[in-house]
């Protein structure tokens, strides 16, 4: 099967019901194919509303049920040494907000399921802050990194910029895991870098364009495993673990302690 062929066989699933996609699904199976090899086609355009990835449904409910948690934050910082040319630095930022749809992504809790919501455009608002040495540093940019994210509103990349002298700063940038993992983070400084030297030097970026977004993939991963994977996978887990769960005895730090609890009655 060619990949012009699997492609088009992709395109088509997600156009399908639920019922018509799992009657799908088990057509392939039957025939002996596995759609995860299918390939993930761009069809975040042709839904009306994008879905959330299951590890994005997690974080938004963990999110709602403690908004000021710090758990899923993730920072980076980047000593800058030399002279900076901050309107290359705004337009890095701003060229990866364009290119990175997940980073101008909000959520939406309107409706029977959550949804992603693509912002059409959205500028970096980056902070700028004097401070006279690192003690100082330390503290406000950890200030900076405790302040909650609104995963309803935006933005979910922040960042400031913290100025010790002429020819030494330092960038700090934090984003909310829900658009962004550790792998990710690695890919978007490298190309912020490549970004920023092409602006530095009066050039536009050379970047290969991106052929998927976020958005694709978790309506791919929603609707592969909605038609009956998900079962599959289920089922095959309750196999191998069985009827019983055992109780495990972990070690601990702390010997257990009864707690009582009394009622007062009015």
């Amino acid at each position: 099967m060619s990949g012009t062929t699997t492609a088009r066989i992709a395109k088509r699933f997600v156009g399908l019901s639920l019922d018509q996609r799992r009657q799908f699904l088990a057509k392939l199976r039957a025939d002996g194919k596995d759609f995860s090899l299918l390939p993930i086609v761009e069809s975040r355009h042709d839904v009306a509303a994008i879905p959330l990835s299951y590890a994005q449904q997690r974080l938004l409910f963990l999110w709602q049920l403690d908004p000021t948690s710090d758990a899923y934050k993730m920072s980076t910082a980047l000593r800058l040494r030399g002279r900076l040319d901050e309107q290359a630095l705004q337009r890095s930022f701003d060229h990866l907000l364009q290119r990175h749809e997940v980073l101008r992504t909000v959520f939406s809790t309107d409706g029977e399921q959550p949804r992603q919501v693509i912002l059409p455009a959205l500028a970096l608002d980056l902070q700028r802050v004097e401070v006279k040495d690192d003690a100082e540093l330390s503290r406000l940019a950890g200030e900076f990194i405790a302040r909650p994210f609104d995963l309803l509103k935006g933005p979910l990349l922040r960042a400031s910029l913290f100025r010790l002298s002429e020819d030494e700063q330092v960038l700090v940038v934090c984003m909310h895991h829900i658009v962004s993992d550790g792998w990710s983070m690695e890919v978007m400084v490298k190309e912020f870098a490549q970004s920023y030297q092409a602006f530095a030097q009066g050039r536009e970026p050379e970047l290969p364009a991106l052929a998927l977004q976020y958005a694709d993939y978790a309506i791919w991963q929603r609707q592969w495993l909605e038609a009956g994977e998900g079962e599959r996978q289920l089922e095959y887990w309750r196999r191998q673990l069985g009827d019983e769960q055992p109780l495990l005895e972990a070690a601990q730090d702390f010997p257990a302690r009864r707690c009582r609890v009394s009622v007062a009655s009015t």
